[in-house]
């Protein structure tokens, strides 16, 4: 269940339609004629300029607007941090408490005494980058294409508790909700960016999808930046939007997204000085620490790599064979071999680093001989002595998989072979074609594989832990009645301080039972040079974009 495509934070998407979409092939975008002198794919000596900064990326977009995007690192950061807005902006606070918001499109925000409706007042010198003023209209507008079942937008679930959304007068919008739970301003506020209804509206909702590329011809922007052209598979070259308002315009006059796959190629040109920023992967940090010109700055996520196991097939239905497996599985040495020590363990898929992680609970310890005797104690056997334990004349193998476009995780398989095979468990590997392997593991056919989850800051799990989810983000099946109950009392809950007796519990729950074996929180890695002022958070490498500056280097 590869859902760090998915799930980067619940303001993005949390459901399984934006799951399936999560690949984000590379759809048809922008024909503006391209600038005198561009070069080819992935150079980016036309974009050398005093006031132009360019970012090596890996991908590229698929549309601008967010409800008919896959979900991905760099769809948030162009909807949420680059060329639109919420109505308010989440503080990368969550490591002591509830995250709180700021102030953005929204200016002030009150609930009513029964908390049944929420009102914002909409900032006045709101303007789009045409000029037309940001109204309630369009708060309305936008909730109107969010939950439309022709747009399909793979988060429309996060507003199912809303009603109706009433323009009040051009700067006042009122939500009214079915009953009072404690995200309602997450899922009004941060989940979803505000859309230009004067520019879209002309377009049917029932033609979006077929139409991805006619929202970056009709373009009108709210954020720090706009577009000025995209070359699918090349670039994606943003202007300094002039009527920004939420803060002084972006220093410098352009940002390029410079398309560049191969992680060697990015590295070069950072090397040479033709980009300034690109996201690194452990090892390849290593070769760079020793370069002055370059700063190497990591950042936490809220990821946790695990494998997760199916407990439809025996015997991942045993909890004690799936405590066993943990404790076959050297995490540390994983962490150390191909994240040089940019992860960490983690006993709680709440991660190490947020108010609700639960610091007294610790990783399974690596005990081989402790995971021998609980296989034993579940009837397993090695009668034959040929290396590999029985349980009713069965042996224990099973098949390990991973999407064959990532390396680390083809790696950690590789490992986990070797280790298991230690304790006398038989692992095939195999790595399949990504969407392939979302289709098995939705459908349950599989054995185990390896997986990521980034859980978001309402810190709800009931997507992945309840036993109601198995048609979703449920793969591994995993059905405990008490960690039913807990989900669904933290969902209720209107007090989000009130909950984390049941968070710490619901933890302590769910590592006894091991539906998962958690193997490290990773943290991310930027190297970058030629910039300040850059603050990469777990929401988002480009977080303060707007407040990037361009410096002389030496």
């Amino acid at each position: 269940m590869h859902i760090d495509r998915l799930i980067t934070c619940r303001r993005q998407s949390v459901c399984a339609a934006a799951f399936l979409l999560a690949l984000g092939l590379i759809a048809a975008g922008c024909r503006h004629p391209a600038a005198d002198g561009d070069g080819g794919p992935g150079d980016p000596s036309p974009m050398r300029s005093p006031d132009t900064i360019v970012v090596g990326y890996s991908t590229d977009m698929t549309s601008v607007n967010e409800l008919i995007s896959p979900n991905t690192a760099l769809h948030t950061a162009l909807h949420y941090f680059m060329l639109f807005m919420p109505l308010l902006k989440e503080q990368p606070d969550f490591a002591t408490g509830p995250p709180t918001w700021k102030p953005l499109l929204a200016r002030s925000w009150r609930f009513s005494d029964d908390r049944r409706q929420l009102t914002f007042e909409l900032r006045p010198d709101a303007v789009w980058s045409d000029g037309e003023p940001i109204t309630a209209d369009d708060v309305y507008w936008t909730w109107q294409a969010q939950i439309h079942p022709a747009v399909a937008w793979g988060s429309a679930v996060i507003k199912r508790h809303i009603v109706d959304v009433e323009v009040l007068d051009p700067h006042t919008v009122r939500v009214y909700f079915d009953r009072p739970y404690a995200n309602q301003l997450i899922d009004v506020a941060g989940s979803g960016v505000v859309l230009p209804r004067h520019a879209w509206s002309a377009l049917p909702f029932e033609q979006w999808r077929a139409n991805p590329q006619w929202f970056a011809d009709h373009l009108v922007t709210s954020g720090p930046l706009t577009l000025e052209r995209w070359q699918p598979g090349e670039r994606i070259v943003l202007r300094r939007n002039e009527r920004y308002f939420a803060g002084d315009p972006p220093s410098y006059e352009r940002l390029v997204l410079l398309v560049i796959p191969d992680e060697n190629t990015r590295l070069a040109h950072l090397r040479r000085g033709d980009v300034h920023l690109i996201e690194v992967m452990p090892a390849s940090a290593a070769r760079l620490a020793g370069e002055p010109a370059i700063t190497i700055e990591r950042y936490p996520t809220r990821q946790i790599v695990f494998i997760a196991w199916n407990h439809l097939r025996p015997p991942f239905d045993d909890p004690r064979v799936r405590r066993a497996l943990t404790m076959a599985i050297n995490r540390q040495q994983i962490i150390d071999t191909l994240y040089h020590g940019y992860a960490l363990p983690t006993a709680t898929w709440y991660g190490n680093d947020t108010w609700l992680s639960h610091g007294d609970l610790q990783p399974l310890p690596y005990d081989p001989q402790a995971a021998r005797q609980l296989l034993a104690e579940a009837g397993f056997a090695d009668d034959d002595g040929d290396g590999i334990l029985e349980r009713d004349g069965r042996p224990f193998r099973f098949e390990l998989l991973t999407n064959e476009d990532n390396q680390t995780r083809g790696d950690i398989m590789v490992m986990v072979q070797e280790q298991l095979k230690k304790v006398g468990v038989a692992v095939d590997t195999q790595l399949l074609e990504f969407n392939t392997l979302v289709a098995r593991e939705l459908a349950h056919q599989y054995d185990a594989a390896v997986s990521s989850y980034g859980i978001d800051t309402s810190f709800d799990l009931s997507g992945i832990l309840h036993s109601k989810a198995t048609r979703t983000l449920n793969v591994m099946s995993y059905s405990n009645p008490e960690v039913d109950r807990l989900l669904e009392e933290i969902q209720a809950a209107i007090d989000p301080l009130a909950t984390k007796p049941l968070h710490l519990r619901l933890q302590e729950l769910v590592h006894r039972d091991q539906p998962a074996t958690l193997l490290y929180q990773p943290q991310r890695l930027i190297a970058y040079r030629g910039l300040s002022n850059v603050e990469p958070t777990p929401l988002s490498v480009f977080w303060n974009v707007a407040s990037w500056r361009l410096e002389p280097e030496p």
